[in-house]
């Protein structure tokens, strides 16, 4: 089929219906328009973070005209959303096909359910290979995927969408960076076994791939040029990577230019530890790491599939910190099986770590992922897919705790007014703009 007749307009519905401020690129979106682009397609990509769906597709719609449609689909407010999407666009046009993806298609991927009411295709894993095969079929009705794309630095990290300016942070967003900076993406898969993630159990043949440095530098430099970027905050679960063969190949690169930008990545706890490595990712630009600690007790973190904390916890991180790291970390409660004792050990370790910034969370059982298998063999069960969808799991998951609802609730609000004391000390500017 011939692709050129076709305009794709490809929607991000959002994870808020009251923010307006662009924090995480759609970089998902934007790697499928880069792939749409070269075939010589018309890409239109849409934010609507906290805008008005029904009106935000409207005025596009009639700007451009689509012959197709993609939309993310991802879990809470946003799967809410994302059926406003779709009933946007049905309400202007019924036939114009609908491709949705994300971690949603992947967690409930099956059509006839009302979740997918009048979407037309549901895609698993990356997007830019089975979303242009799809097009090139006819845009045929069905689940497609996943198909990996077979060397990532074909699609690289794109800079051709303008939108990303309104992503770019001023400084004072980016605490021990102190530079404009972006959320980035630049590898996919993991490495790693978590029980609570769905990467590994809904795409149980991913592999961790990254963009090579030659390639991922090139890029860095015109999101550089073109938006004023001189920091770059990567979201990949594995940046440093078995082997470290990636991340050895970045700091060489980047020490040899002089180490031109600031970074922020995500680190496991036994890579904290290694002052070595740490001290290597200094000296190419490395000033903020984030660590998924999630939870104190041992019994916990083998249920998590996550290794023991070292003795020295505490010595590990101001360690890092006098080298002049930010150490970021997320902490979560209300696991299956978690005792009273269990959150005092995680309420402990935050107070015994005052100079660390994190983010709390409530645990959220996602579809088929192990550590939900084991809360359901404990006679608990998983709501109905639409309700599932548009849990969110930040703030709202359910208590899959032992503790009685009244009480988890307690000791939720204790680990929340840490988190917002914390907060509060690096990012004093958002605070002081909420109170005027």
């Amino acid at each position: 089929m011939n692709l050129h007749r076709h305009r794709a307009l490809l929607i991000h519905p959002g994870i808020h219906d009251d923010l307006r401020a662009r924090v995480y690129p759609p970089w998902g979106l934007l790697c499928i328009g880069e792939t749409l682009r070269r075939r010589g397609i018309d890409v239109r990509v849409l934010d609507l973070n906290g805008e008005d769906v029904v009106d935000a597709v409207t005025s596009a719609w009639r700007e451009s005209s689509p012959t197709v449609v993609g939309v993310t689909g991802k879990m809470g407010v946003a799967a809410a959303r994302m059926r406003q999407v779709v009933e946007a666009v049905r309400a202007i046009d019924r036939t114009t096909p609908i491709g949705v993806g994300g971690p949603l298609a992947a967690s409930f991927p099956a059509l006839p359910q009302p979740l997918w009411a009048d979407v037309t295709a549901l895609f698993l894993g990356d997007g830019e290979e089975s979303f242009v095969r799809w097009m090139e079929q006819g845009t045929p009705a069905g689940v497609f995927g996943p198909e990996e794309v077979a060397d990532l630095d074909d699609v690289g990290v794109p800079s051709w969408w303008s939108g990303l300016q309104e992503y770019t942070l001023p400084a004072e967003d980016w605490p021990n960076m102190d530079v404009p900076g972006l959320h980035m993406s630049a590898g996919r898969g993991c490495t790693r076994r978590c029980t609570f993630c769905y990467l590994n159990t809904q795409y149980p043949k991913t592999r961790f791939r990254f963009i090579s440095a030659p390639r991922l530098l090139h890029d860095l430099d015109c999101l550089c040029e073109r938006f004023g970027a001189r920091g770059f905050y990567f979201v990949d679960d594995c940046f440093v990577d078995v082997g470290r063969v990636r991340l050895d190949a970045m700091c060489r690169a980047l020490e040899a230019r002089g180490a031109p930008y600031r970074f922020g990545c995500d680190l496991q706890i036994d890579e904290l530890a290694d002052p070595r490595l740490l001290d290597q990712m200094r000296r190419a630009g490395f000033r903020c790491l984030y660590v998924g600690l999630e939870a104190a007790s041992e019994v916990v973190r083998r249920r998590l599939g996550k290794a023991a904390l070292p003795g020295d916890l505490r010595d590990v991180v101001r360690r890092a910190q006098s080298m002049g790291l930010l150490i970021h970390a997320s902490i979560g409660i209300g696991w299956p099986g978690e005792t009273e004792r269990d959150i005092d050990a995680t309420l402990a370790m935050v107070d015994a770590l005052p100079d660390l910034l994190f983010d709390a969370f409530r645990y959220q059982p996602l579809p088929e992922v192990p550590l939900t298998r084991l809360w359901e063999r404990g006679g608990r069960a998983l709501p109905d897919a639409v309700t599932h969808a548009r849990q969110d799991f930040s703030v709202h998951g359910p208590d899959c705790s032992e503790l009685p609802p009244r009480r988890f609730e307690e000791r939720w609000a204790e680990l929340g007014a840490r988190q917002e004391a914390r907060h509060e000390r690096y990012y004093p500017h958002l605070y002081a703009d909420a109170a005027e």
